[in-house]
């Protein structure tokens, strides 16, 4: 595909997304599904584009104001219809080392902005990419530099200090594709050989025995290795979440935000499929998908329920261990869901804590006496992390906090205090917060 067809592609998807709300990566699969001409090279080149503007939009549409903010006849680079093709020559004289696209783009450039010299725009970008004559202020520099709101770059600023460049870094590179062996099924060892005799490599993961990072992305669909069951797709910090809550053979498990099941299955095989989980969800959808992967796992210890049809009063004090793993704003996973960069507000967050607080004081009666209480989440937010945990022992004086010390150090793990933390920077993996809380009478 010629340059100009390329860069037309590239605005053209671009505007897709910013006149929809559904994911980004569902449109472009879409959009790519739609022109079956588009090649490979192609489309890896329109997507990266694509997904490069959206994680840096801060960024580049900074250097756009301010570029016409000195250059007030330029006023036509930020009009509607020419906007996406500034904001995109901005992302590839500051992001695309692998070609010249800039110097190949400048006839179509002059063909919108005859009048707007193409050599001045990109050298006073590269000029300029520093923002140090353009924002003084440093958690609003880090800020537009790696395009998140000022709110959360003070907010993880205040628990990690000097570490939150890197942090902003990482969650600007894409998440790996990262897979959890059914055990029940296979070993790591023989899954990895299943893989590579059907062309996908794999290495181990850094805490998870159970996990592997594929090195490329693979049809999932297509592989037999998948359609055996001996694997799930599943980020690393999510199988350290059911490691630390630590289910056991023969257990009562309560999975109360099950969703589509990928603890619930995990579990289960930590439990050998021994013992009973009760994955429970609101999504009828989720819970359809969760019976089939737990036919596919060979998982027969899971029983799935639709909250509507299960009554509280038949779980009181029945669970050995119950799992909240609790709707949230899921800011851990922006490397993988680059729109909550700009979705997620302050008033969202509180209107989470809320329903947070609500399931814990919901789903603690379900804990036997000297049972575990786990609440998860995949926020890096204190208000949604460590204040509902605190609000709700406040009010429990029959829970205590436990902290899971020989689990954690056995899997290379450190304690964040009393609870788990994870980092994308720091581990690898999304980011996620547990505590455990112990039912003492």
């Amino acid at each position: 595909m010629n340059p100009t067809s390329l860069i037309g592609h590239v605005l053209e998807l671009s505007e897709l997304i910013e006149q929809n709300t559904l994911p980004a990566d569902r449109i472009a699969n879409k959009f790519f599904r739609e022109r079956k001409y588009v090649g490979s090279h192609d489309r890896r080149f329109i997507s990266e584009a694509i997904f490069g503007m959206l994680r840096h939009r801060r960024y580049i549409t900074t250097l756009l104001e301010h570029f016409i903010a000195a250059h007030p006849s330029a006023t036509e680079l930020n009009t509607s219809s020419q906007r996406l093709l500034s904001l995109f020559i901005i992302y590839a004289t500051l992001f695309d080392h692998s070609t010249p696209v800039p110097q190949s783009f400048q006839s179509y450039w002059k063909t919108f902005f005859p009048t707007i010299d193409f050599i001045l725009f990109t050298q006073w970008i590269l000029e300029h990419k520093s923002l140090d004559s353009i924002v003084t202020d440093e958690a609003t520099r880090l800020g537009v530099k790696y395009s998140f709101q000022d709110w959360m770059v003070r907010e993880w600023r205040g628990q990690i200090g000097e570490d939150i460049e890197v942090l902003l870094q990482t969650f600007n590179t894409p998440a790996p594709t990262t897979l959890r062996v059914n055990l029940l099924k296979t070993t790591r060892e023989e899954c990895q050989k299943r893989f590579f005799a059907e062309g996908i490599e794999t290495s181990s993961t850094r805490f998870s025995s159970a996990g592997l990072i594929a090195h490329k992305r693979f049809n999932l669909q297509s592989s037999q290795v998948f359609k055996d069951g001996l694997f799930e797709v599943q980020d690393e910090g999510s199988q350290i979440v059911s490691l630390v809550a630590m289910p056991h053979p023969g257990d009562v498990v309560i999975d109360a935000c099950a969703g589509a099941g990928g603890k619930s299955l995990h579990m289960a095989e930590l439990m050998k499929n021994e013992g009973e989980i009760i994955a429970i969800d609101v999504e009828q959808k989720r819970l359809d998908e969760l019976r089939v992967r737990a036919k596919r796992a060979g998982v027969q210890c899971v029983k799935v329920f639709h909250r509507d049809n299960i009554l509280a009063e038949n779980l009181l004090s029945k669970a050995d261990l119950v799992l909240v793993d609790a709707p949230c704003s899921g800011v851990g996973t922006i490397r993988r869901n680059l729109g909550l960069k700009w979705s997620v507000t302050k008033s969202l967050v509180s209107h989470y804590c809320e329903r947070q607080r609500d399931l814990l004081e919901l789903n603690s009666s379900f804990v036997k006496v000297g049972g575990r209480l786990v609440y998860a989440t995949c926020s890096l937010f204190q208000q949604e992390n460590e204040y509902v945990i605190q609000a709700f022992l406040a009010a429990h004086s029959d829970f205590v906090l436990w902290r899971p010390t020989e689990v954690v150090k056995n899997l290379g793990l450190e304690l964040e205090g009393d609870s788990v933390k994870l980092f994308p920077h720091r581990h690898g993996t999304d980011g996620f917060f547990v505590a455990i809380m112990k039912r003492i009478h």
